[in-house]
């Protein structure tokens, strides 16, 4: 996993492996869906009150700043 890259400055990305890929391939629907479910989880976890804010007006098709 890589935390930046060497072109852009801030933000995030990574790297996923063919091997990674595979093993998600392997897992059932109802697995799949217990995994985005603990990733939405988490990252709800990690949202500042000001970041919820953002996503809900996202969420009605509002810009992001009032």
């Amino acid at each position: 996993m890589t935390s930046e890259t060497p072109t852009t400055k801030g933000g995030f990305y990574y790297d996923v492996t063919p091997e990674q890929l595979a093993a998600f391939a392997r897992l059932s629907t109802k697995q799949r869906l217990e995994w985005v479910e603990a990733a939405r989880k988490f990252t709800l976890l990690a949202q500042t009150p000001e970041m919820r804010e953002r996503h809900e007006r996202l969420r009605r098709g509002l810009p992001i700043v009032p």
